[in-house]
């Protein structure tokens, strides 16, 4: 009897896989692509639940050194906010739209930030303001995903007034560029 063992994968292809997989799964038919995506959430909660005990067990330096010695112990522990301040990465990512946001009156505010899930609030001329999702999904999304490791999902908060929807101040400027960038 002959064991074989397959040379294991580098982690840009094995994350390159995964992407073409979950491409494929998106194009499913009900209900078996939301099976699939409830089976990956379980997987997903479960390494979660574990990464942060370790993480808990481990501490902050010797995580850090882990996270020097391989870039795939790397990516996991960041790609579940493993010792990271969360609400800190998240603060520092809206530092880099805030201005911005100040430039057409309105304000963002970072309320939290747990498991991937950052919470902001709107207020000033952002509230009611037509083009806030907009400026969502371009600028706040973008900047969470680039400086908060684990990003998931953004919750918003208007704040308390009742603003009527109106358009952006002045002119607004939409960065125009290619999906494959």
């Amino acid at each position: 009897m002959t064991l074989r063992l397959e040379p294991v994968p580098s982690l840009g292809a094995v994350l390159e896989r995964m992407e073409a997989l979950l491409t494929e799964v998106e194009a499913l038919d009900e209900p078996v692509r939301s099976q699939v995506f409830e089976l990956l959430d379980g997987v997903d909660a479960v390494h979660r639940m574990a990464l942060e005990r370790l993480g808990a067990e481990l501490g902050d330096d010797r995580l850090a050194e882990l996270r020097d010695a391989d870039p795939a112990v790397a990516w996991l522990l960041d790609a579940y906010s493993v010792g990271i301040d969360e609400r800190r990465a998240a603060e520092e990512a809206i530092e880099t739209v805030r201005p911005y946001v100040h430039s057409h009156g309105g304000e963002v505010e970072v309320l939290g930030a747990d498991r991937g899930v950052v919470r902001v609030r709107l207020s000033g001329a952002c509230s009611g303001c037509t083009a806030s999702a907009v400026t969502l999904q371009e600028g706040v999304v973008e900047a969470l995903r680039k400086h908060v490791p684990g990003f998931a999902a953004l919750e918003v908060e208007e704040d308390g007034v009742e603003a009527q929807p109106h358009p952006p101040p002045g002119p607004t400027l939409v960065e125009i560029r290619r999906r494959d960038q």
